[in-house]
């Protein structure tokens, strides 16, 4: 069994199709206001996951995780996809690999410099690459409230939904 055998295919299950279409129709929603000319270019991707997270791939798919889409009201939906669409446009997907492969080789360098120190690697490059992680995100959450306001709604909508995130979320793993 491969990972996509947890996605929630539409054709699987009514569950999976409502489910699925919800995401997608926010995800419309959003990407019509924002990027008209990108319309069906998103693809909303559910996920049979038991943990609560959305994320994005280079591919252009908006991921969720079913647990999380079932929390989530129209508004927590906006969101959301407001905030994956800021990763995918300020290209932070492919920062975090480059930084990621980077590390990897600098490492892999100075490894044959002094033996054994390339192996340093699996505990320095999470530690590099998560230390822009933070950036990342508030650089998005910046970018997602523009998004949301063509969108219909505020910035208060916005820090109203963090604010829900933090206290629903907090602890769970997510």
């Amino acid at each position: 069994a491969g990972f996509n055998t947890q996605i929630c295919h539409p054709s699987q299950s009514q569950n999976c199709l409502s489910y699925t279409k919800i995401w997608g129709e926010s995800l419309n929603r959003v990407v019509s206001v924002n990027f008209p000319a990108e319309l069906g270019f998103y693809k909303p991707v559910v996920h049979k996951k038991n943990f609560l997270n959305a994320w994005v791939t280079s591919g252009g798919e908006i991921n969720i995780s079913l647990k999380l889409l079932r929390k989530l009201d129209e508004i927590g939906r906006i969101c959301v996809i407001s905030h994956e669409l800021a990763h995918l446009k300020s290209n932070h997907y492919y920062s975090k690999t480059g930084i990621s492969v980077f590390t990897t080789a600098a490492m892999s360098v100075a490894g044959s410099f002094v033996p054994g120190l390339g192996y340093l690697n699996r505990v320095v490059n999470p530690v590099v690459t998560n230390a822009f992680g933070r950036q990342f995100e508030l650089s998005a959450d910046k970018l997602a409230v523009g998004y949301i306001k063509k969108a219909g709604l505020t910035k208060a909508d916005y820090i109203k939904f963090l604010y829900w995130m933090k206290g629903n979320l907090d602890g769970s793993g997510g």
